[in-house]
């Protein structure tokens, strides 16, 4: 009966995940499919006009008329933008400001024919490798003193920050982002005789066969994607980060065929063995209704996972920190930022006042409240520590009914990285390509299908990333 419940809802869930990117959609937990072929530049990036430079300040006595792009399709989420909108042409009577929904699957068509054609919007919220995307197009302008400005008043987290740097230069402003962790359901474990989640790994793959063998086809103790898409790539990710793993050395050059990769491809099979069957064609939302249903007991997933509990009105729900690989080593997850970016169209429609303005009204801990625990309880968290630390944030009914699941939520900021972002500054303008090809995710479906062995798919991986890749070192 809850697999027959999963199948009939599942569909309607799809519609209303609780990840703030998509793919090929505009659904809450659904994750851009960010990357397209490197588009070439409609201009030397060297020749963008800086936005810090322009002038500085909005002029009451001008009429502006700007215009953003985002990609949160949901009316609860336009709603909140709106009230974004609404609190800032307040202050700003003068300006007149539009959003337009974008969905995630034509963001690149819609901005280089944009682009070409003269008509892109001021500035538009995106991820940090559609980032580049953008940026190898030449298209966007660098927001260092603005970024500067609001890291030095609230304090971004810093691996957060980085992900946006560049030549010296920050490209976009991270204003909310999701957290990955280890989501479980603490009756399920109960009911199996475990009081606690999982610490490590060996622990948690006792834990899933344990469970999985006295579930007699009901209950499962992992949930684990096994395709090729941008949701797996984010679960092989966290136990990639937990075993201290990167795709690229510092220097960019591709680091993927190592001892260390091999031992998470071979972990993760293990793992996927006590997965439900058909579970190699799930994505955000299979795992999202099959955690809500109880089929599964554990899974790496986003703390937007409470917002379906809360639906359920069930308080059986728990999030903790990854397991680590063994006791004593680094924590590691994922997390997936959204920035804004500006584009260069800006500066010569005069403007860049009023997106510069608006950049820093967002930042605020009470505006920043609206476009996170107010649009997502649980989906979308601050990127800076004041936003984090502001009450407001934590006033949400569902943020108070999951206060633990949250509170880890944020405890992973101080340590959560993205692929291909980890060092503090780009060291591959590939990393959109990569994504986009679901390299990750293509290597260890080569393994769970029995096609490769671990160490042929990680050298097959490696050869495929060497393919798009464009080291910075």
């Amino acid at each position: 009966m809850k697999k027959l419940l999963c199948i009939t809802i599942i569909l309607a869930m799809l519609l209303s995940i609780a990840a703030g990117c998509g793919s090929g959609g505009n659904n809450a937990g659904e994750a851009p499919a960010p990357a397209a072929p490197a588009e070439p530049a409609l201009d030397n990036q060297a020749d963008a006009p800086a936005a810090d430079t322009a002038a500085d300040g909005i002029d009451p006595n001008q009429s502006y008329d700007v215009v953003f792009w985002h990609h949160e399709s949901p009316v609860h989420r336009v709603e909140a933008f709106q009230r974004v909108i609404d609190l800032f042409v307040e202050q700003h009577p003068n300006v007149t400001l539009r959003q337009e929904v974008v969905g995630w699957g034509e963001t690149h068509a819609r901005v280089f024919a944009s682009a070409e054609s003269g008509t892109l919007p001021d500035f538009q919220f995106g991820i940090p490798d559609l980032m580049i995307t953008f940026y190898n197009a030449g298209i966007v302008l660098p927001v260092t003193d603005i970024v500067k400005e609001i890291d030095e008043k609230y304090t971004i987290y810093p691996d957060i920050l980085g992900m946006y740097y560049h030549d010296g230069e920050y490209w976009s402003l991270p204003v909310m982002t999701m957290p990955f962790s280890f989501a479980y359901r603490p009756s399920i474990l109960q009911q199996f005789g475990y009081d606690t989640p999982p610490q490590t790994w060996d622990e948690l793959l006792a834990m899933s066969a344990d469970i999985t063998a006295r579930g007699n086809g009901d209950v499962f103790g992992i949930g684990l994607g096994g395709g090729r898409n941008l949701f797996v790539d984010e679960q092989i990710y966290m136990f990639m980060a937990s075993r201290g793993v990167k795709i690229f050395n510092e220097n960019g050059s591709v680091n993927f065929n190592t001892p260390e990769m091999v031992e998470v491809m071979r972990y993760y099979n293990d793992l996927y063995q006590h997965s439900p069957v058909g579970s190699e064609a799930w994505m955000w939302g299979e795992i999202e209704m099959n955690l809500a249903a109880g089929v599964v007991a554990m899974a790496p997933y986003l703390s937007s996972i409470q917002i379906r509990m809360n639906e359920m009105d069930s308080d059986d729900l728990g999030f903790a920190h990854m397991p680590l690989y063994q006791e004593g080593f680094t924590r590691g997850t994922l997390t997936y930022p959204n920035n804004v970016a500006v584009f260069r169209d800006t500066v010569g429609r005069g403007n860049l006042p009023v997106v510069n303005e608006f950049m820093r009204f967002i930042m605020q801990p009470e505006i920043n409240e609206h476009l996170t625990s107010g649009m997502e309880p649980g989906g979308f968290i601050p990127c800076t520590e004041a936003a984090a630390a502001y009450s407001g944030y934590w006033n949400s009914p569902i943020i108070q009914r999951y206060l633990t699941v949250n509170q880890t939520a944020v405890e992973t900021l101080e340590y959560a990285s993205l692929y291909g972002f980890e060092y503090g500054h780009w060291v591959n303008n590939g990393i959109g390509d990569i994504v986009g090809g679901n390299l990750i995710s293509a290597s260890m479906s080569r393994v769970l299908t029995g096609e490769s062995t671990p160490e042929d798919a990680a050298a097959w991986g490696a050869e495929e990333m060497e393919k798009v890749s464009l080291p910075l070192g």
